[in-house]
């Protein structure tokens, strides 16, 4: 049996009748060695077709996530700005509703000091939070809601809180500064209400005795000559001098058609015109004038009419 490996293969290329005939022979050994580059070349080629194919796949799928995530970062980027802005109107809302709360501690500060206690016992605040968002990427890029609604839900809540406040704050504002000009009114009038005593000591004479043939005035408190004499409201000094029976005399007006008299004085600190707080020190007790004794003789007078000094004493 003849061995394949020693077979040949002839080819005769005849061009036309008249040419010569042209042979070549291949061995059996070449196409063999043929076949298998061929079979080898092809699996070279499918395999670079098939890595190819799944390279190209992966690049898509790259691309496509990368435009998801670049899809999120825009979605991130447009909720980051809403927060913003909310956040600035919150801001702005809440120095709006500062500025009316600045009328509460005002007026918080008139309660305190008339009354020496209560009030608030520190500043107002107005209420405050957290307002930074802190929105994270997740690892799945697949998901494109990829935050939670929390931080932006408390946003709300907080602005809807303030506009109700602001419904109301002009108002609460307006009704809150008649209240302080009410009391701060209140208070002027009652530092210029005689209702302290104008000093300390015994009492020997009261108003509407029988004194010398005449109705007594007012109120009679002895003590030692020298005896600080304190004006019982804020007014004015109308008269500082020496007059009659009365000797060293002071007369202060206070407005709202009171007037004091302190009489009998042995030295006078202020003079007309000066302008006294209640409780300064006027001058002192003495004995001068039609006096049977150091004491301090004190009216009231309502509109120009003596009354009782006791009816405005504490």
């Amino acid at each position: 049996m003849e061995d394949k490996k020693s077979k040949s293969f002839t080819i005769l290329l005849i061009s036309d009748a008249k040419s010569k005939i042209k042979k070549f022979k291949i061995s059996f050994n070449f196409l063999r060695t043929l076949y298998v580059l061929g079979i080898v070349m092809l699996a070279a080629i499918i395999i670079l077709v098939s890595n190819l194919f799944i390279t190209h796949q992966k690049l898509e799928e790259k691309i496509a996530e990368i435009e998801r995530i670049e899809y999120k970062i825009n979605y991130k980027t447009v909720e980051l700005e809403s927060l913003e802005k909310k956040t600035t109107e919150i801001e702005t809302k809440t120095k709006i509703l500062e500025n009316y709360l600045k009328e509460v501690e005002e007026l918080d500060q008139v309660v305190r000091d008339i009354t020496g206690k209560g009030g608030f016992g520190e500043e107002v605040a107005v209420y405050n939070t957290d307002l930074n968002a802190d929105i994270e990427l997740e690892s799945n890029p697949e998901e494109v809601f990829f935050y939670t609604m929390d931080q932006e839900q408390e946003l709300d809540d907080i602005d809807a809180l303030l506009d109700e406040l602001l419904k109301v704050a002009p108002g609460l504002s307006e009704k809150l500064s008649e209240d302080k000009q009410n009391i701060e009114d209140y208070i002027y009038l009652m530092e210029h209400t005689p209702s302290i005593w104008p000093t300390w000591g015994r009492l020997t004479s009261l108003f509407g005795e029988r004194r010398w043939g005449h109705t007594h005035k007012g109120l009679d408190i002895a003590n030692a000559v020298g005896t600080p004499i304190n004006t019982t409201a804020s007014g004015i000094v109308i008269y500082a001098g020496y007059h009659g029976g009365y000797g060293r005399k002071v007369m202060v007006f206070h407005g709202f058609g009171y007037t004091t008299v302190y009489a009998h004085l042995s030295k006078i600190n202020v003079e007309v015109g000066d302008e006294v707080e209640q409780g300064d020190v006027i001058g002192t007790m003495g004995n001068t004038g039609r006096s049977t004794g150091p004491h301090l003789h004190y009216e009231v007078l309502v509109e120009g009419i003596p009354k009782n000094p006791q009816d405005f004493l504490p």
